[in-house]
């Protein structure tokens, strides 16, 4: 029987998505996630840009989910099943410890709780027993049937191992190396630069450990996602502020928001800038 992941587990993975953090939590246990990391850059230039024409953080597609690139070099591989409830418990408990079940939930699963998902399509981990765990609002719990029948949403994902001795190509190093720095323009809405430093939060994050061999580069991602942590908690603050304030002083926070961004934002350009030099030199 499957076994339902830990809430240390989730929180310790770096993950875009709902089903990226069961994932990674899950393949976790067998495999060095890290590996799958070389998939994960984006180009600032590129993140601003996306945000400052609609990208959302919940369904931002620029950098490919790392439960498709495992797919894709063969390291899992995965079924999707639409079904009933009843044909989805059966699926779920006939499932072998080492899998990774999900099941997709609809609204009534959020019915008490003060949060819910920010997809439409939110999955929970689930076992044979019918305990689950919900990625956010990070939770847990064990179904009755009854109960499952009345939050299920027609459709379980199961994940298996496949060849774990796979190893994805690095493609990030190139790309770091060829980024550029010209002409980045922040997005104008204060929650989209939010969302925006919240990718790169993970994104610069998974790096630090893809390249945690190399000492220089390792050095100055540890500083980039410290400030980063910063800017993003710092936004996080503003928001609150700004919401809070009469209409009147909302622009004025806006604007000292704004410059209060520019100099920690031009700190993590210049260390983009000295890792890819320390990546093009093979430092």
């Amino acid at each position: 029987m499957n076994e339902v992941l830990s809430k240390k587990e989730l929180t310790e993975a770096l993950y875009l998505s709902c089903v990226e953090n069961y994932f990674l939590a899950w393949l976790g246990r067998y495999y060095d996630v890290k590996k799958l990391y070389g998939a994960s850059f984006v180009d600032i230039r590129q993140v601003f840009d996306d945000f400052s024409f609609g990208a959302t953080y919940e369904n931002y597609c620029a950098i490919p989910r790392l439960q498709d690139v495992a797919e894709e070099y063969g390291i899992v591989r995965h079924e999707y099943i639409a079904c009933d409830a009843a044909k989805a418990v059966k699926i779920i408990k006939m499932q072998p410890p080492e899998a990774l079940c999900l099941a997709r939930v609809n609204t009534n699963f959020f019915i008490g709780y003060k949060r819910a998902s920010w997809r439409e399509d939110h999955y929970i981990c689930i076992d044979g027993e019918l305990n689950w765990i919900n990625q956010y609002p990070l939770s847990e719990g064990r179904f009755s049937h009854e109960r499952f029948c009345e939050v299920y949403d027609g459709a379980v994902c199961i994940y298996r191992t496949a060849d774990l001795q796979a190893v994805p190509p690095d493609k990030m190093s190139g790309e770091i190396a060829a980024q550029e720095f010209s002409d980045i323009r922040l997005p104008g809405r204060l929650g989209s630069i939010e969302s925006a430093i919240g990718v790169l939060r993970v994104t610069r994050k998974r790096m630090a450990r893809y390249y945690a061999e190399n000492e220089k580069a390792a050095s100055l991602l540890q500083s980039e996602t410290s400030l980063l942590d910063e800017i993003y908690f710092m936004l996080r603050l503003k928001a609150i502020k700004e919401k809070q304030a009469e209409e009147k002083d909302k622009a004025l926070l806006r604007a000292k928001t704004m410059e209060a961004l520019q100099e920690p934002l031009q700190k993590v350009f210049e260390i983009e800038k000295q890792l890819a030099e320390v990546l093009k030199s093979g430092a």
